[in-house]
């Protein structure tokens, strides 16, 4: 039932002309078996009946039919990537959504804060998009409901749009981004061999962290500076790799250490690292002296 409304509204909204974002998005060639109906593929693939209605907007069917054993037809799927050293969100956004300003959605999309910087080697997934061509005046409520099942999503779909106004016009085009659905785990195609090298790093550099950070800290507070540079020496390479949180605290720290042996060189290196990767982060005036706190000023970082 929930599929029939939804094509009802489609065929209302003009459905024919809308297709995958070409440039952006990936599919997955499907070969129709005997007995296949779109429900079923939906079924086999998105883990869900009702989502028949992307693979028919995807192959351009206007309404339900029978389908021919043998003949193709292509999926749209979310895919999953791996961040480089780098990367952030705007950047994969414009990458992979067509445009940097999309940054946040896709920060959302995976349940990750848009301000802090990207760690090398997290899994990010991609959703899949749709391009709606308005048929005539529509509204982009009803869009919503089309492609959600509800109009919750109408304010997200005006700002992935980039638009003020509330309604297309016969011709207009509105970027859908499918961020609901994803491919079943058994459909999922595997990460080459440079993505898993680099999640494979983000997990070993993470397990490192939670050993070296504890040591550091103490080190840190017996005025230890030398056991601060020991324990974080063989972290600081991979702060790239490592949570926003840990990457600033190993940079702070390794800082501070350094310019304890009047190091100022390797000390401003190191806290610009770290305000890369959390650009909001700020030191606290009464925890650090005067000169610490200049060099981090020079870095770039913040104090309150």
């Amino acid at each position: 039932m929930r599929l029939a409304a939804a094509l009802l509204i489609l065929t209302a909204l003009g459905a024919a002309p809308a297709h995958a974002q070409d440039a952006t998005n990936n599919t997955i060639v499907y070969r129709v078996k005997q007995g296949d109906t779109l429900e079923l593929i939906a079924a086999e693939f998105y883990g869900d009946r009702t989502k028949a209605v992307f693979v028919m907007v995807e192959n351009k069917l206007t309404h339900a039919r029978p389908l021919k054993p043998g003949e193709k037809l292509r999926i749209p799927v979310s895919r999953d990537v791996t961040s480089a050293a780098g990367d952030t969100f705007k950047s994969l956004a414009e990458t992979y959504l067509g445009n940097p300003g999309r940054g946040r959605f896709l920060a959302e999309f995976n349940g990750l804060p848009p301000d802090d910087g990207l760690p090398a080697g997290t899994l990010i997934t991609i959703p899949f998009t749709i391009v709606h061509v308005a048929q005539a005046t529509e509204s982009i409520s009803d869009i919503a409901k089309a492609y959600f099942g509800d109009g919750k999503n109408t304010e997200l779909l005006r700002r992935y749009n980039f638009l003020e106004k509330s309604a297309l016009d016969k011709g207009e085009q509105l970027i859908v981004p499918v961020y609901h659905v994803r491919l079943s785990a058994a459909k999922m195609p595997a990460l080459d061999a440079e993505s898993k090298a680099r999640r494979d790093h983000r997990r070993e550099a993470s397990a490192r962290v939670a050993k070296a950070l504890p040591a550091a800290r103490q080190a840190w507070k017996d005025g230890d500076f030398a056991g601060v540079k020991g324990a974080l020496a063989q972290i600081a390479p991979d702060l790239d790799y490592l949570d926003a949180a840990e990457a600033v605290e190993v940079g702070v720290l390794l800082g501070a250490a350094h310019m304890a042996y009047d190091d100022d060189e390797l000390a401003l290196a190191s806290f610009k690292r770290a305000v890369d990767r959390q650009p909001q982060y700020a030191l606290r005036r009464y925890d650090y002296s005067p000169r610490v706190l200049a060099v981090w000023q020079k870095a770039g970082g913040k104090i309150e």
